[in-house]
């Protein structure tokens, strides 16, 4: 009679087998997945194909739409306004987001969870083990500048060893990695004594409302993996993220009458951009003045865009400017990082003379908490277990980019770790792709850890 461990290696065993065998139709489930385009508010019909894969491989398959009041009724300080690529950030907000702006807003047509359901696959144990969830999102971002593709975005073609597409990498790689990873888990019969649940999320890019709404719903496990890119190593924690705007304005002259006098008149939006600029990077300076010497700064402002004016001679009656912050756990909450940003525009509104005469608006339009948790979590030690089987790196890092992990930890009191094929650099871009033996390898060691972590028969 075999002991645990011998039954343990041996489904394992028998688990990488079948995958090894079926790498061709694993790089087609993953080819099938990306031809169906899934931009964020359009992600109906891949979540129906993976309702069907789930099926096939005996999970119970339950579906859901994100329930918008009841999330800003649980978490008034961290649900957010849904979105859609072709209505992306359009609802920004001084305070806070909440359901009542939206609705007054008229925009709940357009932004809303109408035929967007999460969809979530779970596996029963047959009792004595730890639970786990997996979880992924399956919407993406736009393919513009579609000019800079040169491969087709949803085309799924294999160059190089990479396979391209919008979403390959970030993250239907890592998604379909777990689904395969369990589909070759049933068909090699390995009986869990562990539940598993595959949570397939809507709405995971500028809102993270698909996982919230889970939590919401009371989906807790032993622990939880966010598949998102990591070159298949271990993140436990990442930072939070701001997407903020300030907008001014000013007075429209020509140039003839730009002065009165030797009073200005013609005072522009984007004369008055200047200080406001200057203030936010001082902001920055002081987050990131005390790092040491060869550590990354915690702090990480960009100003990505601005606009303004009507005509070159004329000042410009208005002027906006946006951006976003990344900073890591150790600055503080999202909100008392908000709290930052509104100090910092009052500050400069109240000591320039520009903007006294014409006051800068400090508006946000998405926010994200960061997570924080020691590197030597059990799930993280069982994960290196089984990197360290493969030869591969066992190290626990922080992360570098916001994700879901936040609600799985923050809001469902849960401890989790980031970890998927791929890399962040090739998310939000051209020519997005994902390294097929990367992905392959990703269902193997998937497959090792859901049998180490919830237990065989």
């Amino acid at each position: 009679m075999m002991d645990q461990t011998s039954i343990l290696l041996n489904a394992a065993a028998q688990a990488v087998k079948v995958a090894r065998a079926n790498r061709q139709r694993s790089i087609e489930a993953l080819a099938t997945l990306v031809r169906i385009p899934s931009l964020t508010g359009e992600e109906g019909a891949a979540q129906a194909h993976l309702c069907a894969m789930l099926e096939a491989v005996g999970a119970d398959v339950s579906k859901a739409e994100p329930d918008v009041e009841a999330m800003f009724a649980a978490y008034p300080e961290i649900a957010q306004y849904p979105t859609h690529w072709q209505h992306d950030l359009i609802l920004p907000y001084t305070d806070m987001p909440s359901f009542t702006a939206l609705k007054e807003s008229g925009l709940a047509g357009v932004l809303n969870y109408d035929g967007r359901p999460n969809v979530v696959g779970t596996w029963r144990g047959s009792g004595g083990g730890r639970s786990l969830i997996l979880n992924g999102h399956v919407d993406t971002v736009t393919i513009e500048p579609s000019a800079g593709w040169s491969f087709d975005p949803f085309g799924a073609e294999i160059a190089d060893g990479r396979l391209y597409g919008r979403g390959a990498c970030d993250m239907k790689g890592g998604l379909m990695a777990a689904l395969m990873a369990l589909t070759y888990l049933h068909e090699a019969d390995v009986r869990l004594r562990g539940d598993v649940s595959l949570q397939c999320v809507v709405n995971e890019e500028h809102a993270g409302n698909g996982t919230l709404d889970l939590i919401r719903r009371g989906l807790r496990a032993d622990a939880a993996i966010v598949l998102e890119p990591t070159g298949n190593t271990i993140r436990h924690t990442h930072p939070g993220g701001l997407y903020w705007q300030v907008s001014l304005t000013g007075v429209p002259r020509s140039p003839g009458a730009r002065w009165d006098g030797t009073d200005l008149e013609g005072l522009g939006a984007i004369d008055a951009l200047p200080p406001v600029i200057e203030a936010l990077l001082e902001l920055e300076r002081r987050y990131n003045v005390a790092t040491p010497p060869g550590e990354k700064a915690p702090f990480a402002l960009t100003i990505g865009r601005v606009c303004g004016g009507h005509y070159e001679t004329s000042s410009a009656a208005e002027a906006l400017l946006k951006g976003g912050a990344y900073f890591a756990p150790s600055v503080g909450s999202v909100t008392d990082v908000m709290a930052s940003f509104r100090a910092a525009i009052t500050e400069a509104n109240a000591t320039d003379g520009r903007l006294k005469r014409h006051p800068a608006k400090l508006e946000f339009l998405h926010h994200d908490d960061a997570t924080d948790q020691p590197a030597d979590l059990e799930v993280a030690r069982v994960m290196s277990k089984v990197l360290a089987s493969q030869g591969a790196d066992t190290g626990a890092y922080p992360g570098h980019f916001c994700c879901d992990l936040r609600h799985l930890v923050n809001q469902g009191g849960m401890t989790g770790i980031v970890f998927g094929p791929g890399s962040i650099a090739q998310a939000h871009k051209p020519d997005e792709y994902i390294p097929v033996a990367e992905y392959l390898e990703a269902i193997e060691l998937l497959a090792l850890f859901i049998a180490e972590w919830c237990g065989v028969e």
